[in-house]
């Protein structure tokens, strides 16, 4: 018999990168908030002017304040959402094309770095992360490019030496040892 607990499975939330989150999510905020200022801004506005025209008009039966302002608060919700939907979905598309570009820049950067280019510095532009991705690959490559003038070097050293045969046993196991670093 199951226990409640093993029932229960508790969601968890899981970040992709929460510093590419958060700034996502800082912007989706503004943009809420900001529609909800202009929102507040108008209606008020509109709210006001009908209360008063109703009210210099004279009363008459109403059943409700909803029969005076219904009509515009129906439309200026139906604006608020609208507005922030488009506003929401044009700016998850520019987040998008960013997130695109970056990722695509750095595909281009790890081709060419396998086909042996490891030049810098590393073009992936984008957001932020891409930016901080392309610093990580330079300084990866950076290292690559320190072992391959230590293996050039130790390689150059062996072929024009002479060394005792315990030596040269040595150095060529060091040797074969930092080329496997770089390519196992």
């Amino acid at each position: 018999m199951r226990t409640l607990s093993a029932r229960i499975s508790r969601r968890r939330i899981s970040f992709i990168n929460p510093r590419l989150q958060g700034g996502m999510a800082v912007l989706f905020a503004i943009l809420v908030a900001l529609g909800g200022t202009i929102f507040a801004w108008r209606i008020d506005r509109e709210l006001d002017h009908a209360l008063r025209e109703f009210s210099l008009r004279g009363h008459y039966p109403v059943k409700s304040a909803y029969e005076v302002v219904g009509d515009i608060l129906a439309w200026r919700l139906v604006a608020l959402f609208s507005g922030v939907f488009l506003a929401g979905a044009g700016l998850f598309l520019l987040l998008l094309r960013a997130i695109l570009l970056g990722a695509a820049r750095t595909v281009r950067t790890l081709r060419a770095s396998a086909e042996g280019d490891l030049s810098t510095p590393t073009p992936t532009g984008g957001l932020a992360e891409f930016t901080r991705l392309g610093k990580q690959l330079d300084g990866a490559r950076g290292e690559t490019l320190v072992l391959l003038r230590e293996i050039r070097e130790e390689a150059a050293s062996l072929a024009s030496g002479n060394p005792p045969p315990e030596e040269f046993r040595l150095r060529w196991d060091g040797l074969k040892q930092k080329i496997r670093g770089i390519a196992p």
